[in-house]
């Protein structure tokens, strides 16, 4: 069995903040976009959730990888730990894939049937089966269940089913090491059927800590709460069982809370009118240690660690009481003389330490930590605790963080086909350049190959490419 043990880039868990242990990478899983919101007609329930739950609605493509492989994360066999250019796995060359998801070792992957695929570190059962672990394989215990959604924590995965049902294995891990899966079960080796939960449209996933959301608009988290990702108080003395279970997040934001506060004036105080206590989300995103909780009327919520300013917030402070950001905010487009720039943003990932964030013009926005220059700034001098834009790339359509680097995926094929940009930390070979850093977002050579999905992992990257016409 591969072990994490000895993996370990130091830097990555320098802070007495950081929900690591020894022994464990600095990775998150990749961040999902907001959820659309659910129809209010009623359909055939099987026809709803097929709608409502496979948000990558991508053409099936073939399956490229990059980066660091000593935990058979690459999928190329127990001979190959690393690779600084973009490798194909010839596994999944008549398996169809559609989606990808990535947690910091690991990787599983949906094809057009339902099926899931799975590769990488299994010392704590995240890749749901036994056997061979530097190879792709079935996942164990799905075989009759259509899965729709898939999302990957550190050491936890997740499936959603198309008849609204939640699958999950692993274990989740707080800052002694294994936290457990459930209250009576430390790690669990194949998918498990969450029963406090049904009509599920979407799945999201932190580091250590998942996120559901239901037809009806309710949010369940669970998993662990060290940093707050969970938005509730627990005591103690009932931590584990408490944590472990779905629970409903009863946060519903009043006048009050939805004021921003003075402190944060780089997020301008939306109009509240509209805003009851009866109004709903209509979305939730994850980062490694973070949730997201998107209002209805455009209010984004954040909560969970924020000691490099990856909240966005504009302070360092941790929240364990969701804090209002409005999307739409006043920025200071430097290309317009300082004009007053409107931003609305539709989809958020982020790693334990830094965070990025995409309009719905397109355009990227970083904040948190920068210390390898993950923000894309062009230096590493600082952490920024306010959104930041970036030049380039222009007209993206997904973003991805994780580990100290950070990918977009463009809309367009203006630049020879190539749709692909890395930046950040890349000795390990993650950004497909050959193992540099890069402190600006960087176009990645692709031949014309065209990316329909990108995910970072730990220290390794996950592509789903159009196949070769």
């Amino acid at each position: 069995m591969v072990s994490r043990k000895g993996t370990i880039r130091e830097r990555e868990r320098e802070s007495a903040n950081e929900q690591e242990t020894s022994s464990k990478r600095a990775k998150l899983s990749e961040a999902t976009a907001p959820a659309n919101p659910a129809p209010t007609h009623a359909y055939n329930q099987k026809v709803v959730f097929q709608k409502l739950t496979n948000p990558d609605t991508n053409p099936a493509g073939e399956v490229f990888i990059v980066g660091a492989g000593d935990c058979g994360q690459l999928g190329l066999g127990a001979d190959v730990s690393s690779a600084t250019k973009l490798k194909k796995l010839t596994y999944f060359e008549d398996k169809k894939i559609v989606s990808i998801a990535v947690g910091g070792l690991h990787n599983v992957v949906l094809s057009e049937d339902g099926k899931l695929f799975s590769w990488g570190c299994n010392d704590q059962m995240a890749l749901g089966r036994s056997g061979e672990e530097t190879e792709p394989a079935p996942v164990s215990g799905l075989e009759d269940i259509k899965i729709v959604q898939i999302a990957c924590g550190d050491s936890i995965s997740a499936a959603l089913s198309e008849d609204g049902h939640v699958y999950a294995w692993g274990t989740f891990r707080n800052k002694n090491g294994i936290f457990g899966f459930r209250s009576d079960i430390d790690v669990q080796a194949t998918p498990f059927r969450i029963p406090e939960l049904s009509k599920i449209t979407s799945i999201h996933a932190g580091a250590d800590h998942l996120v559901a959301f239901t037809i009806d608009r309710k949010i369940y988290t669970w998993g662990c709460g060290e940093s707050g990702q969970l938005g509730r108080f627990i005591m103690a003395r009932k931590e584990k069982e408490r944590s472990l279970t779905p629970t409903q997040l009863e946060f519903k934001p009043n006048k009050r809370q939805i004021a921003t506060p003075s402190s944060l004036s780089h997020f301008p105080k939306k109009s509240d009118a509209g805003i009851t206590y009866q109004s709903q989300f209509v979305g939730v995103s994850c980062t490694g240690n973070g949730t997201y909780l998107i209002h209805e009327n455009g209010v984004i919520f954040a909560l969970g660690l924020n000691n490099y300013g990856q909240l966005g917030v504009g302070d360092t402070d941790e929240h364990l009481i969701p804090v209002p950001l409005s999307p739409v905010v006043e920025y200071a487009n430097k290309e317009s003389g300082g004009a007053v720039d409107t931003v609305e943003i539709i989809s958020i990932s982020g790693s334990f330490h830094h965070t990025v964030a995409l309009d719905k013009n397109g355009r990227v926005f970083t904040f948190g930590r920068n210390d390898d220059g993950q923000l894309g700034t062009g230096d590493n001098a600082e952490s920024l605790s306010s959104p930041n834009m970036l030049p380039e790339p222009k007209n993206v359509i997904q973003v991805s963080a994780n580990g100290a680097f950070t990918l977009a995926v463009t809309q367009d094929t203006e630049f020879n086909g190539n749709n692909l940009w890395l930046w950040g930390y890349g000795e390990m070979g993650q950004l497909a350049n050959g193992g540099e850093d890069e402190s600006i977002p960087t176009q990645i050579e692709l031949k014309g190959r065209h990316v329909y999905l990108g995910r970072c992992g730990g220290q390794h990257t996950l592509l789903l490419l159009k196949p070769k016409e």
